[in-house]
Order: C-alpha cells, then structure tokens, then sequence
C-alpha cells in the first residue's frame, strides 16, 4: 500500500488560497480552525505516481476547466453539467459539452456543501444557513437558518439533509422545519444517501465511515480507518467510495468488505464528486474529470 499524502483542506480560487502548511500540529488543529473562522488551508504535496494509480494529467484524469479555480464542493447534475460552489459566496456552472463556465448567483455567503436535484441547487454555509437555489433563473430562498455550522448536503425524496459542526445529521423537509435525525457522527465534510435511503458519512476526526438509518436515528461503522477520510460518495453500483489521503477505497456496504481503487496522484485533490456515469470530479487549482472511476 502507498505512504498518503496530507489532506488538502478545500480553497476558494487561487487568489484567495493560502500557502501550503505541514501537518505537524495533525488534523485535529486543522479542524479546529476550520470550525472556529470557517478559515481553509493546503497542506501536502501531490504524491508520484505507482503503478495502477489515476495519474493527472493523463488519459485517465483530464482538467477539464482551469479557470474553476478550486472550489470548497463540486454536485454533477447527471444532465451534461456540474456545479461549483466557492468559500467566497459563488455558484458556478460548468458546461460539460462546451466548457464554459457560467455564474449562477453569487453572495450566497461563506459555502461549504452542494447538492443539485430537480432544478435547484441547494446550498450549505458555515453561518449555519441552508439555501435553495433555482438554476435556471439564480433566485434563492433560505430554507433553514441559526442552525450549526453546515458542510455536507444531501437530497433524498422532498427532504434535504446536512451534516453539522456538532456531529448531526439535521433533516429539513420541503414546506417543513429542521429537525436533527441522528448524533454523535464525528466531523464529515460530505454526506451521500444510497436508493434505500440510507445515509453515508466520513467523520475525519476519528476515521469512520457510517451508515445511518434516517428514519430511526441508528448508526453503525461499515469502516475504520488509520487517516482522516474527506470524501464519501455511493456509486452507480450501490457501493460506498471514499478518499483516505490519495487513495480512493470502497466499501460493500451490505457485506462490509473493503477494497483499494486507486491512488489519485499529480493533483493535490482534497476529495471528488461521483456522477451517475462512473466519473468523478475534483478540483486541485482547476476542475478535474477521473474517466470511469467506478470501473476500477
């Protein structure tokens, strides 16, 4: 198994990143800081490619927009685009056929989480502010506000839910008000429903991936890991993938067994996006399109 490089903590574009840090002070400062000022920071350089890893650039890996910069979350819609939301307050689309890049809105506030379903994104900050955002026009409406500092967001059916700085998974319903359906869940800067309705979240600070049952508020591990994991998507295949420094892992989420996809290596990636193709996008100084992913 290779050494892992150190997380990557996401950046709005390149005039406002910061320089890159080590790690000696570990993730639990880096989180820390995040928390307390919403603040992001580069940590680590890109790894060297071995054998069997997804080198970028490559046939396998392709930046396909540059001017992206890197924005804190990336939401294909499955329909020839993928959105972009920045630190800054920005929603960006990118078209995949002819590559320009739009601006949806901008002023949405200090983000940190997108999710697109049914015509809309919808939007997390770290005021604790959960927005919903019309593509086609860029006309907002606030959906939940005061809650905790928010990160990742998830759609599943008329709900949308989103991971808190205090370990919750907090549900907010169309027409409905914000409600927590599960604790004690770590840190997870993302969180992803499988077609059960079963949610999936990477808490970084102690190394799990969990399963959440909604519904009852039930949680149990389907991993454990040595490092921070930063990502957590489900697949088109039902399986669970997450990232553990450079390297992308799944989970059998029924049977619990675990196993190696690759390295991504070449881009200081801090976690990806799966469309419903297979593809994943990350962003490092740029979006970036990993072919077939899944397939791995």
């Amino acid at each position: 198994m290779r050494s892992r490089t150190a997380t990557r903590l996401p950046l709005d574009r390149p005039a406002r990143s910061l320089t890159g840090r080590g790690r000696a002070l570990g993730v639990a400062l880096a989180l820390g800081a995040l928390l307390a000022s919403g603040a992001t920071m580069t940590l680590a350089a890109p790894a060297v490619a071995a054998t069997g890893d997804v080198k970028c650039p490559s046939t396998d890996c392709a930046r396909i927009a540059p001017a992206a910069g890197s924005p804190v979350a990336i939401a294909p819609d499955n329909a020839g685009a993928v959105y972009l939301a920045y630190s800054g307050g920005d929603l960006l689309k990118l078209d995949l056929a002819t590559g320009a890049l739009t601006t949806v809105t901008t002023g949405l506030g200090n983000l940190r989480g997108v999710a697109v379903a049914d015509g809309n994104a919808y939007i997390t900050a770290f005021d604790g502010t959960l927005q919903q955002v019309t593509l086609a026009t860029g006309s907002r409406r606030t959906l939940a506000s005061g809650l905790p500092s928010l990160f990742g967001v998830a759609r599943f059916g008329t709900t949308t839910y989103v991971t808190d700085g205090n370990g919750e998974i907090v549900s907010v319903p169309d027409g409905g008000t914000a409600r927590v359906v599960a604790t004690g869940l770590g840190f997870s800067y993302g969180l992803a429903f499988d077609k059960a309705g079963l949610a999936y979240t990477a808490d970084m600070g102690q190394g799990r991936i969990l399963q959440t049952n909604v519904a009852t508020g039930t949680t149990r591990v389907l991993a454990s890991e040595a490092y921070e994991p930063t990502s957590i998507s489900v697949g088109g295949d039902g399986l669970v993938y997450f990232q553990v420094g450079d390297e992308v892992k799944r989970v059998n989420a029924a049977t619990g067994v675990q196993s190696h996809v690759t390295n991504i290596v070449g881009v200081n990636a801090f976690s990806f996006s799966l469309a419903a193709s297979g593809d994943a996008y990350t962003a490092s100084d740029g979006l970036w399109r990993i072919n077939g992913l899944t397939s791995r």
